[in-house]
């Protein structure tokens, strides 16, 4: 029978939540599941990240426990176009889109923005990739956050975005000054294309 610490070894999961750990761990009994945590953080093998979230060493993501802090969320905005590169400049927050806006400082000084997305679209995975434990936006998602939350955002490249993808993401939003905002940018990428095309030939 595996102890604990074997079942949370196991995991591919780097990042645990209170609800995370009663589910492994089959613990109904909050008051049991306090216990419990408390023993394996005074033994050292739980670490307290953040209030109510647990590692069993230093080797996490910060997407990952981005994510947790406040779920349901996924990795958008900002952080996903520096790692898409569509963005050049870097920042050193995380972005994270969530059912509400806050701002969540680590003990280390690192910030964890939340945007607010309505449920509606923030449940709807069409362009959500799973990646390494988090959810992160597409390429094509992402520009769509940000165009959301951040109307004349400019972006710096563009090449590799998929114009199929874009229409079927921005269509979850239902908003028209965004779907005017995507359609003006998938004009800027097929003459961009075009231009490309152009000089390739000549």
């Amino acid at each position: 029978m595996m102890t604990k610490i074997e079942i949370l070894l196991r995991s591919p999961q780097k990042i645990f939540t209170v609800d995370d750990l009663a589910i492994m761990w089959q613990i109904s009994d909050r008051r049991k599941l306090a216990e419990v945590i408390k023993y394996y953080l005074r033994v050292k093998r739980l670490f307290r990240v953040f209030r109510g979230v647990y590692a069993l060493d230093q080797n996490y993501s910060e997407q990952e426990l981005a994510v947790n802090l406040f779920p349901p969320a996924y990795i958008s905005y900002i952080t996903a176009l520096g790692i898409h590169g569509i963005s050049f400049q870097y920042y050193d927050s995380i972005h994270v889109m969530a059912t509400a806006s806050k701002t969540i400082t680590l003990p280390l000084g690192k910030k964890i923005i939340f945007h607010q997305l309505k449920d509606e679209i923030l449940f709807d995975e069409t362009g959500l990739i799973t990646e390494q434990n988090y959810l992160i936006a597409s390429p094509e998602r992402t520009i769509c956050d940000t165009l959301y939350l951040q109307p004349t955002y400019v972006f710096d490249r563009l090449s590799g975005v998929n114009i199929q993808n874009l229409r079927e993401v921005v269509a979850i939003y239902r908003n028209q000054a965004l779907t005017k905002r995507v359609e003006k940018l998938i004009s800027l990428i097929q003459q961009e294309e075009a231009n490309h095309a152009g000089q390739t030939t000549s």
